[in-house]
């Protein structure tokens, strides 16, 4: 990465700290979280056609991929996480 792109990620870390690491839901929070979204989506759904379900599958696939993207950003300078422990702002966020 050059000297410059490098700046700017260092540049925003304290951004990302204030702005976008509060907006992560606390992992305790994930069961209760998901099934009152999945009653709610339930609901939404009846009566749909199959072909909705047809994209609906296409998309939970392409969100399969994004530990994929966790190690793409990983890769880019001055946010490597090597040990999985790093505090920098970018590395939690995409723990997270």
């Amino acid at each position: 990465m050059p000297p410059e792109n490098l700046e700017i990620m260092k540049s925003l870390e304290s951004w990302v700290s204030k702005n976008v690491l509060p907006l992560r839901m606390p992992v305790e929070k994930w069961p209760e979280q998901f099934k009152e979204e999945d009653r709610a989506i339930r609901q939404q759904v009846l009566g749909l056609s199959d072909e909705y379900f047809v994209m609906f599958v296409g998309n939970m696939l392409t969100e399969n991929a994004l530990p994929t993207y966790q190690t793409a950003i990983n890769t880019i300078d001055g946010v490597h996480d090597q040990t999985g422990s790093s505090s920098c702002p970018w590395t939690i966020w995409t723990r997270a």
